[in-house]
């Protein structure tokens, strides 16, 4: 482990609020300090990618604690049923991900 990123890490924990969202420079993947329960600090990593103007394009991401956790959403997300089914429900839905609006310029 970088000691170096686990004093950033700490260093921003002091000085944020529970639930506040930290950007991180991966995009999409923000620190969350979460209430504490007793003496003990939690933070997870959110997972929640963004749009174009670097906003989260979920209210809520995929929260995340251990990297067992992330082995877990990546196995499912890798399985080519996932993609079939998600293009079934756009079928149904009439969601159509393919368009592609072009902002207005004021």
């Amino acid at each position: 482990m970088d000691s170096n990123l686990e004093n950033k890490v700490k260093e921003t924990l002091e000085n944020i609020k529970p639930w506040q969202r930290v950007p991180t420079n991966v995009r999409g993947m923000f620190l969350v300090k979460t209430p504490s329960s007793g003496r003990q600090e939690t933070v997870m990593i959110e997972i929640n990618p963004v749009d174009a103007q670097g906003n989260p394009i979920k209210r809520r991401g995929i929260f995340l604690k251990k990297s067992s956790e992330l082995e877990g959403f990546v196995d499912v997300m890798q399985n080519n049923k996932v993609k079939d089914l998600l293009k079934v429900l756009e079928k149904i839905t009439g969601v159509n991900t393919d368009i592609e609006i072009d902002p207005i310029e004021i």
